[in-house]
């Protein structure tokens, strides 16, 4: 009787064993799912976005300038489209989706329920707009309304009598930007911007039900194979290319060709303008910018010097009585124009604190020690209007994907090595010149244990009035906040300066920062951090040192 109550409990064990490791596989067969399909949905978006941008291209004429593939693995992925006036672009291929399990042993199980992926595509009305579509269907608002995808520039006002100008015609409707999105299982698109969201179908598919155990122990046919999965993101079927034009082949078979050329077309000179630098008493060179109308372009920095003094900013006439531009200010205008150099004597200083290096007494763009000067993004050297992502000069969409330099670790794995900032990334180093820098960790920490900070505030400004131990020079820090999109926050409350090296952990998921993130000092008024991560594209003021 022993004997036999121990074979049950083996047997028990046993199939107890099996089902617990039945149980594990297929929640981590789900969890891979997920995971590619949260990729996949990441991919679309993207590829919704590039689409948005080709149509963009298509109707104004644009042209693309250089196409260059994504590898992952050795294996195509994708691309990276750049052209004459647009901002460049990344798309994706879809991918093939995976056989479904096979049944287990017994009677045929039932099939599980297949996942499906929306797809997105463009097609152009007979009004010769174009419009997104859905699984091949226009895609429609809650009025009934196709969905545009590029806005559409209202007609010119008809001329009034007597001569007079006629009204301005109305403007055209902005163009709208689907945003799809995985959750409970389900995808779900929103036309708003993520305002509202509006479910689909299902993302995952069902495994398929277990066969009733065949009769008298003997084995049941096997299961049916599960459906295929359908194809991955096929918002692309091919990218094709020859000697003149790029072919964007849609899922639907709709085809989109753009022309290539190489920025130098002549044959539309009465569209193309230049900004001419004048260096206004300075010395060196810089050269001309050539633009597109209708088509902002960033002013750049001035590159020009003049013994003892620093450019404040440009302007259309050298005495500075002319329309005042500020260094990567956005411009958009209709003719040739030339910007002249506005000089102002240099009022920082070079202040030793008895450390290693010596540190400028003042910000960039700064014309006081309280004053807080110019706010940068990580390893761009001009100023700009609105730091996010989609501005940042080192990426292509989006920081955690696709960063072009400092690249230590991106989505695809590939990096360039560089964790540090080249000079002719250093802000400090290409506004003030000279062996000026952005400084590093360790001299940042060297002024936070070498130097006394007490909190308190010079013209009603606040900050840190910070004071050497060891010759009782000092220098003062202003608590400027910082920047992230057009939103400008904690003046007052935080001060930040950028340093000079990104984060290297491989690994997202680590406390101690992102492949993404640099680091900075920044101070509170109840402490100082040497060692602080943000995200490159935030901007933050820039205090230089030099040796």
């Amino acid at each position: 009787m022993k004997k036999l109550h121990l074979l049950l409990l083996s047997l028990t064990l046993c199939l107890f064993s099996a089902c617990h490791n039945d149980i594990w596989d297929a929640i981590d067969g789900l969890d891979g799912r997920v995971t590619k399909l949260e990729e996949l949905c990441k991919e679309m978006n993207t590829n919704i976005t590039s689409l948005q941008t080709i149509v963009d291209v298509l109707q104004s004429n644009d042209f693309i300038t250089s196409i260059v593939e994504i590898k992952k693995d050795g294996k195509v992925v994708g691309y990276t489209i750049t052209f004459g006036k647009h901002a460049p672009i990344t798309i994706y291929h879809g991918q093939d989706g995976k056989d479904g399990a096979d049944g287990k042993d017994g009677q045929d199980g039932a099939d599980g329920k297949d996942g499906s992926t929306p797809v997105i595509g463009v097609a152009q009305d007979t009004d010769g707009v174009y419009y997104w579509t859905l699984n091949g269907e226009w895609l429609l608002d809650d009025n009934g309304n196709k969905l545009p995808v590029s806005g559409k520039d209202g007609k010119d006002g008809a001329n009034g009598t007597d001569g007079k100008d006629g009204q301005d015609g109305a403007d055209g409707k902005d163009g709208i930007t689907p945003l799809l999105k995985i959750e409970n299982g389900y995808w779900y698109i929103s036309y708003d911007n993520g305002a509202t969201w509006t479910q689909l179908g299902k993302a995952t598919g069902e495994d398929g039900k277990d066969g009733v155990d065949g009769e008298d122990g003997k084995d049941g046919q096997n299961g049916a194979d599960g459906k295929d999965g359908q194809d991955g993101d096929s918002m692309f079927q091919s990218v094709t290319q020859d000697d003149n034009y790029v072919y964007f082949t849609l899922a639907d078979g709709t085809v989109i060709k753009i022309a290539k050329g190489n920025g130098n077309d002549q044959s539309n000179d009465d569209f193309i303008f230049t900004i001419t630098y004048d260096a206004n008493g300075g010395d060196g060179i810089m050269k001309k910018d050539t633009f597109y109308y209708g088509y902002p372009i960033t002013i750049k920095s001035c590159a020009y010097t003049k013994e003892g003094y620093f450019c404040k900013s440009w302007n259309t006439n050298p005495n500075g009585s002319g329309a005042k531009y500020l260094q990567g200010f956005e411009l958009t205008i209709d003719r040739n124009i030339t910007l002249y150099a506005q000089w102002k004597e240099s009022t920082w200083e070079a202040v030793d604190l008895g450390l290693s290096v010596k540190w400028a007494s003042m910000n960039i763009g700064a014309e006081s020690p309280e004053d807080y000067g110019f706010f940068f993004a990580w390893g761009e050297i001009e100023p700009k209007c609105i730091f996010s992502e989609f501005t940042y000069k080192w990426c292509i969409s989006s920081v955690t994907d696709n960063l072009t330099k400092y690249n230590y670790r991106d989505y695809y794995g590939t990096t360039d090595g560089k964790t540090t900032l080249e000079a002719a990334d250093d802000a400090a180093t290409m506004n003030w010149g000279g062996n000026w820098r952005i400084p590093t960790r360790s001299e940042a920490d060297e002024l936070t244990k070498n130097c006394t900070w007490v909190l308190t505030s010079r013209n009603g400004v606040e900050g840190y009035e910070v004071t050497s131990k060891k010759n009782s020079n000092s220098i003062f820090l202003p608590l400027a906040g910082r920047y992230w999109n057009e939103e400008y926050s904690y003046e007052g409350d935080n001060g930040y300066f950028w340093l000079n090296s990104i984060s290297i952990n491989s690994n997202s998921l680590e406390s101690d920062g992102r492949p993404y993130q640099a680091y900075c000092m920044k101070m509170t008024k109840k402490d100082q951090t040497p060692t602080y991560l943000l995200s490159r594209y935030i901007g933050l003021p820039v205090r230089p040192v030099c040796p």
